[in-house]
């Protein structure tokens, strides 16, 4: 029994360093929790079976952590969970080009405050300076902001 309990907080350590270094870098609490683990395990390891054997379970130890942690690394077996593709889209800031102060236009959406609105043919993605404007309500350009179009209703 004792033999089983140091195996499984061996595997919750290496589990959870193994989650520290390939899912979430840097040092989280899955990795102080997996180092905690396999500490745990070799001071149980002392406790049950004495100190003639704990030095042979701490280098098998080292070993195995090791070994999971460099063959986890190197296996190909993470090119499913990686990301492969790369974005080369670029998103065009400030096409409001044909938008002035002043320009009136209808509300598309509920604005409470970002919606949708309205100006000539084009909709944009709007924020209103009121609380809450309803839908197909007239409204009017009182700013135009690099990312944003503020409006307000007439």
């Amino acid at each position: 029994m004792e033999g089983l309990v140091i195996f499984f907080l061996v595997l919750i350590g290496l589990v959870l360093l193994i989650i520290e270094i390939l899912f979430i870098p840097g040092t989280t609490i899955f990795g102080i929790f997996g180092i905690i683990s396999i500490i745990a395990s070799n001071y149980l390891f002392f406790q049950y079976f004495g100190p003639e054997l704990i030095v042979y379970y701490m280098i098998g130890s080292s070993i195995l952590v090791l070994g999971v942690i460099i063959y986890s690394l190197k296996s190909k077996t993470w090119k499913k969970v990686s990301l492969e593709k790369i974005h080369t889209t670029k998103v065009s800031k400030n096409t409001y080009d044909k938008l002035k102060i002043g320009d009136i236009g209808k509300s598309k959406s509920v604005l409470k405050p970002y919606g949708k609105g309205e100006f000539g043919d084009k909709i944009y993605e709007i924020k209103s300076v009121e609380n809450y404007i309803d839908e197909n309500k007239k409204i009017k350009i009182i700013d135009i902001l690099q990312d944003k179009i503020l409006v307000k209703k007439i």
